[in-house]
C-alpha cells in the first residue's frame, strides 16, 4: 500500500493540506466506488480496503503529529460518545468537535480549514469523500465508515 499512498505522503510532507485531502478522497473513491454518484457512499464504506485506510491514516497522523487522520477523528468520536449523545445528535456533536458543523449545519467543502490551526480531526474531510451529504445518508455512512476503521485498526 505504500506505493498507493506515495503521492499523499509527499503532499502531506510538503504541507499541502488541501491537495492531500483531495488525494485522500481520490484514493478512497478509487478503492470502492462502483458508480452512480462519485464518492464513497453508505453502501460502499464497509468495503474500504483496510491496508489503504491504515496507510492513509498513518500518513495524516505522521504529518500532523497526530492531530489529523482517521485515528484523530476516532478519538473525537469516542469522546462525544462518552458524553452520552445518541443517534443523530452523536454525529452532529462529532461534526462540531472536528469543525465540520457550525450551528446545526454541516459545512460546505469551501469552508474546510486547510492548515494546522484546524480542530483536531478536521482533516481529512470525510464528508467530502461521500455523496451521503447529497443523498441524506450522512449519519449512516459515518456509522459504517468508522465501524470499518475500527475493524481495520483493532
Amino acid at each position: 500500500m505504500d506505493d498507493a499512498t506515495a503521492v499523499l505522503r509527499t503532499l502531506l510532507g510538503d504541507g499541502h493540506w488541501q491537495a492531500a485531502d483531495l488525494e485522500t478522497r481520490r484514493l478512497l473513491v478509487a478503492n470502492v466506488d462502483v458508480g452512480g454518484y462519485v464518492g464513497v457512499d453508505a453502501d460502499e464504506a464497509s468495503e474500504l480496503d483496510c491496508a489503504l485506510l491504515v496507510a492513509v491514516d498513518a500518513a495524516w497522523a505522521s504529518a500532523s503529529d497526530g492531530r489529523f487522520g482517521f485515528s484523530a477523528q476516532r478519538r473525537q468520536l469516542a469522546a462525544v460518545m462518552d458524553e452520552g449523545f445518541t443517534g443523530n445528535d452523536t454525529w452532529r456533536q462529532f461534526g462540531r468537535a472536528v469543525g465540520w458543523v457550525t450551528g446545526r449545519e454541516w459545512i460546505d467543502e469551501d469552508a474546510v480549514t486547510y492548515d494546522a490551526s484546524a480542530p483536531e480531526g478536521h482533516l481529512p474531510y470525510v464528508p467530502g469523500s461521500a455523496t451521503v451529504v447529497v443523498t441524506g445518508r450522512i449519519y449512516e455512512a459515518f456509522v459504517i465508515f468508522y465501524a470499518r476503521l475500527a475493524t481495520c485498526l483493532d
